[in-house]
């Protein structure tokens, strides 16, 4: 069944479906909505997890022996398979033969990136569909930004005006991670009513440029800019995934130009 992500909460108090599909180009969005069910998992005393990278060359008889095979430390566990391009080199064959064969102490959680049309209609999708639960990961647009950064806001003990709020999500610009960590910072530092002001000052506001400074480099093949740029971000501590961020963000705005 589909599932939105505000459902899947819900969904998980009532009990855990044996098969789940998580699809998104969102990082953080995808992490996060990962995070809901292997903690349901836990609680439900699965404290085994088994990854699985499905990347070039990798043998899918693997998925079919971890999905069979009986835990040595536990009685049941959570096998997690992130497919980098949405697309099994076998076509699927193991995700049916494992959906036909299901053990009951298992639970495998599916990640890949956002499925399109033609996958959405292949044989293993529809199977593990009918059997489980797909998620799709929509990415926060520019019109949903604010609103979305006022319930975090809201969420973490705070209140935001208007207007700061407006001005944070230029700041971030679309980067989510970004945004979450900031947020972190300001609730640690006590704050109660987030100003424009206390924006100004408090995002990071070098860290974003210097992101998307080194996204461009990299697509105007400008290769010594790009370099010093990645160097100052690592010698500063930045995430790597800030860094993902912004190169994702230049890479949908050329698909979507193309």
């Amino acid at each position: 069944m589909k599932l939105k992500t505000e459902q899947l909460n819900t969904h998980l108090q009532k009990g855990l479906a044996p098969f789940y599909v998580i699809s998104g180009d969102e990082p953080l969005l995808v992490q996060e909505t990962c995070d809901q069910i292997r903690l349901a998992t836990k609680k439900q005393g699965i404290e085994e997890r088994e990854l699985l990278h499905a990347e070039s060359g990798f043998d899918w008889g693997d998925l079919v022996e971890q999905a069979n095979a009986m835990s040595l430390f536990a009685s049941r566990r959570l096998i997690e398979v992130r497919i980098p391009n949405g697309k099994p080199s076998d076509k699927g064959k193991a995700i049916l033969e494992i959906i036909a064969n299901p053990n009951p102490d298992n639970v495998v959680l599916i990640v890949t990136p956002r499925l399109d049309a033609a996958t959405q209609k292949t044989k293993w999708f529809k199977a593990i569909e009918a059997a489980g639960v797909f998620i799709a990961i929509w990415p926060i647009d520019r019109n949903q930004l604010p609103g979305w950064l006022q319930r975090r806001i809201q969420a973490a003990g705070m209140s935001a005006s208007q207007d700061a709020v407006a001005l944070f999500a230029q700041r971030i610009e679309g980067n989510l991670l970004a945004g979450v960590q900031e947020i972190e910072k300001m609730r640690m530092m006590g704050t109660q009513q987030i100003s424009a002001e206390l924006i100004e000052e408090a995002t990071a506001d070098s860290a974003r440029y210097d992101a998307f400074a080194l996204a461009d480099s990299c697509l105007m093949g400008n290769i010594g800019d790009a370099t010093r740029i990645l160097s100052h971000l690592k010698a500063e501590g930045h995430e790597a995934i800030m860094i993902l961020g912004a190169l994702v963000r230049k890479i949908r705005q050329l698909i979507s130009l193309q």
